[in-house]
């Protein structure tokens, strides 16, 4: 489906068959609302194996950076944009390309009931940052106050930049503090800094999916 200059694919799969796919090199603007089978803790590309407490299946990787994300069908809404090196959108500062994102989801939120989001303009890592990424905070990423509201990560290549972001409709730090290896002596401070790390978005998914449409610059 194309309109206002967007065309809209509704991709479905395994966790890590959607995180494996790559835009046309020749695409213009695309938005994939993804549809995922399974239950998977994503590792950010630069995470070692060793981050998640087992090696066994429901582990997976993203080309993209930052810390462990749980992907799971009915807790999460996974939305991915795709641009073109050529599109006024894109901007070669990894800073500030995902600004206009980040308000795009603002408005977004709104629209289903969740006002308030702050656009983050910086990263603040913070102490369980690398591991978990709804631990830390950066660029084009929406707060509700200080809890991630929707989590942002890119990659790129020279002729396009897919950003990748997710939204909780339920949060449950206890299952994704269960699948990360954390030293035991410090499993009680991990798990109260995630307790209050992500803001879940009380809204269907179709919902949410169609005020994210409706908000994307034409």
């Amino acid at each position: 489906m194309i309109e206002g200059g967007w065309t809209t694919r509704h991709l479905s799969g395994t966790v890590g068959e959607l995180h494996q796919l790559s835009p046309d090199p020749d695409v213009d603007r695309e938005v994939w609302l993804m549809s995922p089978h399974d239950t998977a803790l994503v590792l950010g590309s630069a995470q070692p194996d060793a981050a998640a407490a087992s090696s066994e299946a429901g582990v997976v990787r993203r080309r993209s950076g930052g810390g462990a994300v749980l992907v799971v069908p009915d807790d999460t809404v996974w939305i991915d944009v795709v641009i073109s090196r050529n599109d006024p959108l894109w901007d070669d500062d990894v800073n500030r390309a995902p600004l206009w994102l980040g308000q795009v989801w603002r408005a977004a939120l709104a629209l289903v009931g969740v006002d308030g989001g702050v656009v983050l303009d910086r990263y603040e890592p913070g102490p369980w940052g690398r591991l978990a990424c709804f631990a830390s905070k950066g660029p084009g990423e929406v707060l509700i106050g200080e809890a991630k509201a929707v989590g942002v990560t890119q990659r790129r290549t020279r002729n396009t930049a897919r950003f990748q972001t997710l939204v909780y409709r339920r949060w449950d730090p206890e299952e994704l503090a269960a699948r990360l290896a954390i030293p035991a002596d410090q499993v009680d401070d991990f798990r109260e800094a995630l307790s209050a790390a992500a803001y879940a978005v009380d809204a269907y998914r179709d919902d949410i999916n169609a005020a994210f449409l409706s908000s994307l610059p034409r």
